[in-house]
């Protein structure tokens, strides 16, 4: 006789933060898993502290970078500043790497972020272009 064991991944929910309600149930839209902690990263990463009410160290100061020369010298510290956020405000990721492309003739940042969920092996790539938009 032999028992196979298997482990239930942990399954976690956010709130749409676009607010529509669900059409059939009129309920707020929720979403799991990968594509929450994929948007609590881009959140991490573009508010900055002191923005969010009742948790003033939440975020990252990125967008202060945006407006400097985009050169190497500015990706490492783009690098540092991410990696940092999200070390700090994101516990449901095991932060795998950070980088950052800057692109001088598009005047932008290309931010890979490659992480995998606490529990789950399989490893996860977020994607985003940072640009001025001021």
């Amino acid at each position: 006789m032999s028992y196979t064991l298997k482990r239930q991944d942990k399954t976690y929910v956010d709130i749409s933060l676009a607010f529509e309600p669900n059409p059939v149930t009129k309920d707020l839209t929720i979403i799991k898993n990968e594509r929450a902690i994929h948007n609590s990263l881009k959140n991490i990463i573009l508010i900055k502290p002191s923005e969010v009410p009742f948790n003033h160290d939440f975020g990252s100061t990125v967008t202060d970078y945006l407006f400097d020369v985009i050169d190497l010298g500015t990706a490492g510290l783009l690098k540092m500043e991410i990696d940092r956020a999200v070390r700090f405000n994101e516990p449901r990721v095991n932060l795998r790497s950070v980088e950052v492309d800057p692109r001088p003739d598009q005047n932008e940042f290309m931010v890979t972020i490659r992480y995998n969920i606490v529990g789950s092996e399989t490893i996860f790539t977020v994607d985003e272009v940072l640009r001025p938009t001021r």
